[in-house]
């Protein structure tokens, strides 16, 4: 019989076949040191990738539902991290959105079509002429000196990511897309769905690949990724051309911007001024009321045009910090003391707790009750066009 000549490793001695040692259990292996390898790996990638989308090294730019962060000099509405308002705004907190969600209405708002007597526009609107349309939202196609503008275009279903999530669209744009004229330049007050929505941008820019796009600062990337190269940021008070006579200036807004959770206030909110030798058009784009209409008429007026948001404003408690009520637009039209203002921002997407139209009804009350005239302050559907009068000689 043979032997087994391997020796035991305990005892140094050879033991016989089929003897104690081929009896004993292998030995097993710690498979805890394993699992906490894998934990503290997945842990790294994950604090890697949080690092990466919070300092913008990765931002989702491409899929339109992030932002990467500005980084610049600290000024009086920047820190060096977050833009702020002049003066600062608390931020509401996630309890009182919690509170705000819980009180909600029921949503009666129901389908409607656009103004059925808006004309196609024309294809250019040349020398001081000045034609304004309401394309849905804050949408609007601004003609004058020959340029065909559009401020925060938006087309999509849904004013949310992918533009299949969030509000849904309750009108059609009052211009279809395949009807714009060619585009020469686009404004985009700041990052909000409602406001830079993906979509619509990458096909603008693939329809009209030479059009110029004129932003606040930090939100150059997601503009890049939509297929535009000639974009422009621009810091409050910056100006840039357009064309002879022509230029863009953004101007102070008191909102702020979010596409995550993660970038609140990384990227500019703005207004926007075309300063043109035939007085100047203004899209404040979404703002709460504050001081700065006055200071925007004390440098840049006089103000011939004003697009001013009258919706997304009740409750008050809640939604006072960011947008105006129809009352404040007027005081703001009043601040600014615009030839001709339109109403903006309403009675497209359902972003707050007002009935449907219960913006234009609560304009035309302000209009009476403060004396202003109300052709001077107008509230369209989407397709309504104005031809905007020249300011008085």
């Amino acid at each position: 019989m043979r032997k087994n000549t391997t020796p035991d490793a305990r005892s140094g001695k050879t033991p016989p076949l089929g003897g104690a040692a081929d009896r004993r259990p292998p030995r097993r292996v710690k498979h805890w040191r394993r699992h906490a390898m894998l934990g503290l790996g997945l842990a790294g990638v994950g604090a890697a990738a949080l690092f990466a989308i919070r300092t913008g090294v990765a931002g989702f730019d491409g899929w339109g539902l992030s932002s990467r962060p500005y980084r610049g000099p600290v000024t009086d509405h920047f820190d060096g991290q977050r833009f702020h308002s002049v003066p600062p705004t608390p931020r509401t907190s996630f309890f009182d959105v919690l509170r705000w969600q819980r009180g909600r209405p029921a949503d009666d708002w129901r389908e409607e079509a656009a103004d059925p007597t808006g004309a196609q526009p024309a294809r250019r609107v040349d020398g001081a002429a000045l034609t304004v349309t309401l394309v849905n939202h804050a949408t609007l196609l601004i003609q004058h000196r020959g340029l065909n503008i559009l401020t925060d275009p938006i087309y999509s279903a849904h004013a949310g990511p992918f533009g299949r999530f969030g509000p849904r669209r309750y009108t059609p744009p009052g211009i279809a897309f395949d009807a714009l004229p060619p585009i020469d330049a686009i404004l985009i007050s700041h990052n909000h769905y409602d406001h830079l929505d993906a979509g619509t941008l990458s096909d603008l820019a693939r329809r009209f690949p030479s059009a110029r796009v004129f932003t606040g600062l930090g939100n150059g990337h997601q503009l890049r990724h939509a297929g535009f190269r000639d974009m422009v940021e621009l810091d409050w008070w910056q100006a840039a051309p357009l064309s002879a006579g022509v230029a863009v200036q953004a101007v102070p807004a008191r909102h702020w911007s979010e596409r995550m959770p993660w970038n609140v206030n990384a990227t500019l909110v703005a207004g926007f001024v075309l300063t043109s030798p035939d007085g100047s058009v203004y899209f404040a784009g979404d703002t709460a009321a504050g001081g700065h209409f006055a200071e925007i008429a004390a440098r840049l007026g006089p103000i011939r045009f004003a697009a001013l948001p009258i919706g997304a404003y009740a409750p008050r408690w809640f939604m006072q910090r960011s947008h105006m009520s129809p009352a404040e637009a007027v005081q703001a039209a009043l601040a600014l003391d615009a030839r001709q203002s339109m109403a903006i921002h309403f009675g497209t997407f359902r972003l707050s707790d007002e009935a449907q139209h219960a913006p234009e009804a609560a304009l035309a009350d302000a209009l009476r009750r403060t004396g202003f005239d109300a052709e001077r302050f107008v509230a369209l559907r989407p397709g309504g066009r104005l031809a905007v009068p020249p300011l008085p000689s």
